[in-house]
C-alpha cells in the first residue's frame, strides 16, 4: 500500500481516499507479471493510453542524471496526465494539496500512480537512488513541464484541475489547518496568522460570512467559552469604519483579558455590503439576526446564550456582568 503524508508533518498520513479527492489515482499491480495479470491492459483500454516506454532513473542508467534529477525536482505541471508504473525500485512524488502544502507519495515496485493535468508536483529518487518506471500516454507523448509561476497559474489545465477538486476535502483540510493553528498558536500580529493570542484569549479572524460556519464548527463545543464579536472591517490605519465599534473595543477587550481562557471569533462586517442591505448574511442568519454593530455574543452548544448590542458593548457594568456570569 502506497504511503503518503504531509511533508512538513510526516505523522499526518493520508489515505487513498484523500489522494483521490485531490485527483491522484493509484493501483497496485504485479510488476513481474503485469502482462499475464491483465490489469494494466484493462486500465490502458479504459483510459485510452496508447503509448508506453520504460526508463531507469539512476546515476548509472540515465544520461545527464544530475541535471535531469534537478529538472524533475523543480515544481511544475503538465497539460496532460502524468502516469508512472514502478517496475522496480522506488521514488517520491510530491504534490501540492489544497492549502499549497506538500504531500509526499512514496511509490515502490508494483505501484502505479496517475497525477492529473494541472497539478503542481515534483519527483525525486529516495535513498535507493534507483527507479525503473513505465511511462504511459494518450497518443504521442508530450513531456513539456511548465514550471510554477504566474503564467502557469492561469493555464487552462490548471483552471480545470482547480474546478474539479472535492469541496468536502477542501473543508476538511481547512479544518485541520485551523485546529493546528489553535494547538500551536503563540502571540503574533494579525498579519502573521489567522489566530492572534491575546493575554489569555485566542482571537480568530472571520473575514466574511462565507467563512463563518466553517470556523464556528471548529471552535464550538470546546471546553473554553466561545464569544463572537461583530465589528466593522478596519481601514488602512487599522481602525474599524464603525465609530461605535471603536468606542466599545477597549471596554470589551479589557474584560476579555481578565478571563482565564476563551476563544473570540472576530467577525468582520464590510461597510459596503452591510449598510442599507437587509439581505446581508449576518442579518438574515436566524441564529444571529444581527441588528447592529458592534454586537457581542456568547455562544453555547445550541447557539447564542446572551448578547450585547451597540452602546451596551461600551457600558462597563453591562460588559462586566456579561463576562462574569
Amino acid at each position: 500500500m502506497v504511503k503518503s503524508f504531509v511533508l512538513d508533518t510526516p505523522s499526518k498520513e493520508l489515505s487513498l481516499d484523500d489522494l483521490k479527492k485531490i485527483g491522484v489515482l493509484y493501483w497496485n499491480l504485479d510488476a513481474d507479471n503485469y502482462e499475464e495479470e491483465g490489469k494494466l491492459s484493462k486500465i490502458c483500454e479504459e483510459r485510452g493510453y496508447t503509448y508506453k516506454d520504460v526508463v531507469e532513473v539512476s546515476p548509472n542508467t540515465l544520461p545527464n542524471y544530475e541535471e535531469k534529477i534537478k529538472i524533475f525536482f523543480q515544481e511544475h505541471l503538465h497539460t496532460d496526465e502524468e502516469i508512472r508504473f514502478f517496475l522496480d525500485g522506488s521514488g517520491y512524488f510530491d504534490v501540492r494539496g489544497l492549502d499549497d502544502e506538500w504531500i509526499r507519495i512514496h511509490c515502490e515496485k508494483g505501484e502505479m500512480i496517475i497525477l492529473p493535468a494541472g497539478m503542481y508536483h515534483r519527483y525525486s529518487n529516495d535513498s535507493n537512488n534507483y527507479a525503473k518506471v513505465m511511462r504511459l500516454f494518450v497518443g504521442e507523448p508530450v513531456w513539456t513541464p511548465y514550471n510554477r509561476g504566474s503564467d502557469s497559474d492561469v493555464m487552462e489545465c490548471r483552471k480545470i484541475y482547480r474546478s474539479t477538486l472535492s469541496p468536502s476535502y477542501r473543508e476538511s483540510t481547512e479544518k485541520r489547518k485551523l485546529e493546528n493553528l489553535v494547538e500551536s498558536s503563540e502571540k503574533r500580529t494579525k498579519t502573521e496568522t489567522e489566530i492572534e493570542t491575546l493575554r489569555t484569549i485566542k482571537k480568530v479572524l472571520v473575514e466574511s460570512p462565507d467563512d463563518f460556519d466553517n470556523k464556528l464548527e471548529i471552535f464550538k463545543g470546546k471546553s473554553e467559552r466561545l464569544f463572537l464579536w461583530f465589528t466593522g472591517t478596519p481601514d488602512s490605519d487599522g481602525k474599524s469604519w464603525c465609530p461605535d465599534c471603536v468606542a466599545a473595543e477597549p471596554c470589551v477587550f479589557s474584560r476579555l483579558d481578565k478571563l482565564e481562557s476563551g476563544i473570540l471569533l472576530e467577525c468582520r462586517v464590510d461597510r459596503d455590503k452591510y449598510k442599507g442591505n437587509p439581505d446581508f448574511a449576518y442579518r438574515t442568519d436566524p441564529r444571529i439576526k444581527l441588528a447592529a454593530i458592534p454586537t457581542l455574543i456568547e455562544w453555547g452548544k445550541k447557539g447564542p446564550i446572551k448578547t450585547l448590542v451597540e452602546g451596551q458593548c461600551a457600558d462597563e457594568d453591562l460588559v462586566a456582568e456579561f463576562f462574569e456570569s
